[in-house]
Parts: structure tokens; C-alpha cells; sequence
């Protein structure tokens, strides 16, 4: 027998019944155990203090660990569409936030041996290290003063690209490619888009910390949306010069090389930089990105955009931009939803399990994702919460 959730929702608070919401974000699932093993799930994540395994989840909501055993059923192997919950909470999150911005953001979660889905080595630069890791990447739906998780890939890297048996042991869909952050970040905020929000909401991503780069594969499936990514110093940049047109001739540059030889069209002097951080100097470039493109194409044309502050206690940030508009107070604007979705995935690893999954299969791991997004859209979206959210 379940039982109550003695750590949840102060019991005669005026808000959303968890057994309510549960109804709500998940009422297509087919079978009505899927859906008590949901609410299940659900609890745990919301009452279970430390690492969120399915032990202590089925432990700390049903009192006995042996539980756990239907909970691996629910998450790893029970057959039921990631999908439509995640469209549910899109909506939920897209009827409650105002001013909707699109924040991409990745995730390592490192990990021993080589049994988990999509686990692979590489050099993670935010960690300073080749790990062995899961990579992530998690689409926000933002606010100015909120960030819900909306939808969830996972990185794969050549080998399970590649490896045909090793796809079909983890249960990977033939048309799962799942290529750079970069292109996962384009793809969801593409297909999110399709959600009844009032217009195309930008996109900002950080790719700085997985060295992961940006490039124009992926771009036309965004159509004309705007984005703005965080790249690293290093990232490679063709100058945009007059004459170059579809062949440019001239040399591939990094971002903090271009900026730093006076490659910058543009400089702007700032006194203040946002959040009262200091004060900064703005300087610009219109850049192209190398690689292949359609025979006759002309080179796709971004706005490189270095953020210098003063001495040399900080280091120079580097973002690439197709907005449209082009004052900077609206590009830090954006910069702040990048800023608050990384708090986000801070608090989802160290509050909600977001790298605790160790299971096997892909569905699994899509199944996890999804209940650590409702567990957060739940807490945060709950009746209530509408005036601090929109405030």
C-alpha cells in the first residue's frame, strides 16, 4: 500500500493536490497502475533526502524496499510515451511564465564502467578532465525569474551512433542520432515550438562546458528563430569581410583570436555590467562558422560578441548571436536566462536526482528525466506560485 507523502505539501495550504497534478501530466498513460507507479515515483522524488535510487524511493514512500522492483518495472522497462508528459508540462509552464525565453543547458553525470546508456569518455572542460560521463542536455522553458524543464536529450557519442548490437541492448530508436549538444539544444527548442506559446521564443544556450561547438548543421531546422550561445575562446570563426560571398578565402580564426588582432567592427564602452557585476567593454564581430554547406549557399552570417571585463581577474566571455535586435541590454537580458536555467540544473542534481539514474536502457532514462521535470514543474507551477512567477 502507498503511502502518504508526510514530507510534501504542508497538508491545508491552499495549492494543486499532488494526486491532481499527477492526473493531469499524466493522464495518457494507458494502464491505471502506470499511473499509481507515477505518483509513486513522483513522491519520492519530491520526499526522498540524498541520492534518489529506486530503493530509497520505494523505501521512503511505501516503507519497504523491495518496492523498488515495480519502480525499475515503471522507469526501465514499462512501455509508456515520455512525450506527451513533457507537452503537458510545456503547457502548464508556457500558461504560467511571462516573457518566454528558451534556455538550452548540459549535464555530465560521470559514471563507473560502461554499462549506462550513452555513457562515453571525453574531455569535459568544465571539470578540467577526461571522465567517463552520461552528457545531457535539458530545454527550459524561462521566465525572468523561473526556469522549468521541458524536455531531455541524451549526447551519444560515435560508438552508440554507430554500434548497431549496443543500440538495440539499451533499446535506442532507430531514428535517435543524437549528436552534439549543440544540435539537441536546435532540435527540442524547434520542436517545443510547436506548443501554442504567442510567438517563437529565442533561444540561449551555453556550450562552454562540455566543448561541444556551435555550427550551421542544425540551424535551418530552428528556421528563423534567434539564438544566443556562449562559445569558447577557442571556438573556430571565418571574419565576415566584404567580397567573401559564398567562398570565403578568408583564414579560420578562434573567437578570442579575431577579437583580440582587432577583428571587431564595433567596440562599446560599458559602465555596468548586469546585476551590478562590474563594469565591461562590448566588442563585436560579424563572424561566419567553418564547415560544409549547400553548393551555392551563401555562408550563414553571425554576430560575435566578446564581454571584456577589466584587469585580468576575470576572463573574457564569447557569445555567437543571429538576434535581430541589437542592443545589448536585451542580449544580457538573455544572458540572465542562461544564468538562471544553470541554478536550475544545479538545484534538479543536488534536490531531484537528475544524475541518479543508473539504469541501462534509453527509455529508461527518458522516463527518469520526465518525472524529475514534474517533480520540479510541480513544485514550482503549483497554484500560488502565478504572482511570483509572472511578477
Amino acid at each position: 500500500m502507498v503511502t502518504t507523502c508526510t514530507a510534501g505539501p504542508p497538508s491545508g495550504r491552499t495549492g494543486w493536490p499532488l494526486a491532481d497534478f499527477v492526473r493531469t501530466v499524466f493522464r495518457a498513460l494507458p494502464r491505471a497502475d502506470q499511473r499509481r507507479w507515477a505518483d509513486v515515483y513522483l513522491r519520492g522524488l519530491l520526499c526522498t533526502p540524498g541520492r534518489k535510487t529506486m530503493k530509497r524511493l520505494a523505501a521512503q514512500i511505501c516503507g519497504e524496499p523491495s518496492a523498488g522492483q515495480a519502480l525499475q518495472q515503471f522507469i526501465t522497462s514499462s512501455p509508456w510515451d515520455w512525450h506527451t508528459p513533457r507537452s503537458v508540462l510545456a503547457r502548464l509552464a508556457a500558461g504560467r511564465l511571462a516573457d518566454h525565453v528558451w534556455a538550452a543547458g548540459t549535464f555530465v553525470a560521470e559514471k563507473k564502467g560502461d554499462q549506462s546508456v550513452g555513457v562515453h569518455r571525453r574531455f569535459v572542460p568544465g571539470l578540467g578532465g577526461t571522465v567517463n560521463c552520461q552528457v545531457g542536455v535539458g530545454l527550459f522553458l524561462t521566465s525572468p525569474t523561473e526556469a522549468i524543464p521541458v524536455d531531455w536529450r541524451l549526447v551519444l557519442d560515435g560508438t552508440w551512433r554507430q554500434d548497431a548490437a549496443l543500440r538495440r541492448r539499451a533499446r535506442i530508436p532507430d531514428a535517435v542520432d543524437g549528436g552534439s549538444a549543440w544540435t539537441c539544444a536546435l532540435e527540442m527548442a524547434a520542436a517545443a515550438d510547436t506548443a501554442p506559446l504567442r510567438e517563437r521564443a529565442p533561444l540561449v544556450t551555453d556550450l562552454t562546458m562540455t566543448g561541444d561547438l556551435a555550427g550551421d548543421t542544425g540551424v535551418p531546422a530552428f528556421g528563423g528563430g534567434e539564438f544566443l550561445v556562449r562559445v569558447r575562446p577557442d571556438h573556430p570563426v571565418l571574419e565576415h569581410t566584404r567580397g567573401t560571398g559564398s567562398s570565403p578565402s578568408v583564414a579560420v580564426s578562434t573567437a578570442e583570436h579575431l577579437i583580440a588582432e582587432g577583428g571587431a567592427r564595433s567596440r562599446v564602452a560599458l559602465s555596468v555590467y548586469d546585476d551590478g557585476c562590474g563594469p565591461v567593454e562590448v566588442r563585436s564581430a560579424p563572424v561566419h562558422l567553418p564547415g560544409q554547406r549547400a553548393a551555392g549557399a551563401p555562408p550563414r552570417r553571425y554576430r560575435l560578441l566578446a564581454l571584456v571585463p577589466p584587469g585580468e581577474s576575470e576572463q573574457p566571455q564569447f557569445w555567437l548571436s543571429t538576434l535581430r535586435r541589437r542592443d545589448i541590454g536585451y542580449a544580457f537580458s538573455l544572458m540572465r536566462r542562461q544564468r538562471l536555467m544553470r541554478e536550475t540544473l544545479d538545484t534538479l542534481e543536488e534536490d531531484y536526482g537528475l544524475t541518479d539514474f543508473e539504469g541501462r536502457s534509453f527509455p529508461g532514462w527518458h522516463h527518469h528525466m520526465t518525472m524529475v521535470s514534474a517533480a520540479y514543474a510541480y513544485r514550482r507551477l503549483r497554484p500560488g506560485t502565478a504572482e511570483r512567477l509572472t511578477a
